[in-house]
C-alpha cells in the first residue's frame, strides 16, 4: 500500500482547517475591537454632549450676575429720583431682571460649534411665578455617533432686598431638572 498521497491530503486538510480557525478568531477579535472602539465613541460623544450643558449653566450664571447688577442699577436710580417708593424699586428690578434675561439668554446660552447647545423653547421664554423653565439641549458629533443632551434649565428671580444688601448666592436661583 501506498501511504505517501494520503499524508498529502491529510496535511492540506489540517492546513486548511488552521487558516479557517485563524480568520475565524481573526474575524472575532476585529469585531471586537470595533465594538470597544464605537463603545469608547459613544460614551466620549455622549460626555463631550453633557460638556455643553455644563457650559450653558456656567453661562446663564454669568448672565443672571449682570441681570442682577443692570436691575439693582435701575431700581437705584429710580430711588434716588423717589426715596420713599421702595416697594416700585423693588417691581422695577424684577421686572428689569426677568426682561434682561429672557431677553439674553437664547443668545448668550447658544454654541454653534461642537457642540451645538441651544435653547429648544421655541422662542417662547417666560418668568411664571418669578421662574423660568428653559429646555437647553446639546448635541455633540464625532466621525460616526451623534449624541444628544438635554436639560431644563431653572432661573429664579433673586428678591431685592437679598440683591441689594448683598446676602444673597446665585447658584440658589438657577439649578438643572429633567437632565436626559
Amino acid at each position: 500500500m501506498n501511504n505517501k498521497g494520503s499524508t498529502l491530503v491529510l496535511l492540506v486538510i489540517v492546513i486548511a482547517i488552521v487558516i479557517v480557525l485563524g480568520v475565524s478568531i481573526l474575524n472575532i477579535s476585529m469585531m471586537q475591537y470595533e465594538l470597544k472602539r464605537f463603545n469608547t465613541e459613544s460614551k466620549k460623544t455622549f460626555y463631550m454632549s453633557e460638556t455643553g450643558l455644563n457650559v450653558a449653566f456656567v453661562d446663564a450664571y454669568g448672565l443672571m450676575e449682570e441681570a442682577t447688577e443692570v436691575s439693582l442699577e435701575k431700581a437705584e436710580e429710580y430711588l434716588f429720583l423717589f426715596p420713599l417708593n421702595e416697594m416700585e424699586a423693588e417691581n422695577i428690578f424684577e421686572e428689569s431682571y426677568k426682561l434682561y434675561v429672557t431677553a439674553n439668554l437664547e443668545n448668550r446660552v447658544y454654541r454653534g460649534l461642537n457642540p451645538i447647545v441651544e435653547v429648544t423653547n421655541g422662542g417662547t421664554l417666560v418668568f411664571i411665578d418669578d421662574k423660568l423653565t428653559a429646555n437647553v439641549m446639546s448635541k455633540y458629533n464625532s466621525e460616526n455617533v451623534e449624541k444628544n443632551a438635554c436639560v431644563d434649565l431653572i432661573i429664579l428671580v433673586p428678591g431685592y432686598y437679598d440683591v441689594k444688601n448683598n446676602v444673597f448666592d446665585l447658584h440658589d436661583y438657577l439649578e438643572f431638572d429633567n437632565w436626559s
